[in-house]
């Protein structure tokens, strides 16, 4: 007997008990308006870590209206207690013009994704690559910018440092897998798998970023004396990718 999408997922018990209720509803709630009910992010590529993670769901509707949006409001009060985070609400033309416009977003989610009921909007499309490294550096520089500054409005305290940290790694990541799929390398493992390649596929040194997401998965845990270090490392690492992949261009590999 073949496994249900939900039970090919490396998930917790009552992760996918959370996930099996939550499409039984929208199966029973939305039967006219729905054209596809996609999971994506770090739940199908095996990353998920309860209690740190969210569960990202894709809605493709018929029709979209100020009252699909109430509706989906109403499900998100239900279900956002539980991981799900707002769904993303979108019509089969807004998916179409993704790849040109978003083409780190669409990549993201056609690559690691689960049909869990209607139809599956991926088909063959394929991301515009010089478009989507454009995207990655945008997205990297913005990065930069964002755990200098707030680390300025956070005046260097660990808690403020903490949590920068955090949310750069994980904005990170998927900058990463869009240079290495324009790159012709594959871009679809586990995070840590992932940077644990970059020496060969980027020559780069993945340490910090490796050391931040141990950090981030629970693996480990600085003292309250190392944050200032791990923060410099992480700054001077993060700008030194910038300078790597200013590089990889200038190479003409991008």
């Amino acid at each position: 007997m073949s496994l249900s999408p939900l039970q090919s997922l490396d998930l917790q018990e009552d992760i996918l008990d959370i996930l099996t209720r939550f499409v039984a509803q929208i199966n029973q709630q939305w039967t006219s308006e729905l054209g596809g009910l996609i999971l994506f992010g770090s739940a199908v590529r095996g990353d998920f870590i309860v209690g740190r993670s969210n569960i990202n769901v894709l809605l493709i509707v018929r029709d979209l209206s100020v009252e699909i949006l109430k509706r989906t409001g109403t499900l998100h009060q239900e279900w956002g207690k539980h991981q799900i985070v707002a769904p993303l609400l979108m019509t089969e033309d807004d998916l179409a013009r993704s790849p040109n416009l978003f083409p780190l977003e669409y990549l993201q989610m056609s690559e690691s994704h689960v049909l869990l009921s209607g139809q599956d909007p991926f088909g063959k499309t394929q991301v515009n690559t010089a478009r989507l490294s454009w995207q990655c550096e945008h997205e990297l520089m913005a990065n930069l910018l964002r755990v200098r500054q707030r680390f300025i409005e956070g005046e260097g305290r660990i808690e403020a440092i903490q949590a920068l940290l955090m949310l750069s790694i994980t904005s990170v990541m998927p900058s990463i897998r869009g240079l290495l799929y324009c790159l012709g390398q594959p871009s679809i493992e586990k995070d840590l798998p992932l940077l644990e390649t970059l020496p060969s596929t980027l020559q780069f040194d993945p340490t910090i970023f490796l050391d931040t997401l141990k950090i981030k998965r629970g693996l480990s845990s600085p003292g309250s004396l190392e944050w200032m270090k791990v923060y410099e490392r992480y700054l001077q690492n993060l700008e030194g990718f910038m300078t790597r992949i200013q590089d990889i261009r200038q190479e003409g590999r991008l």
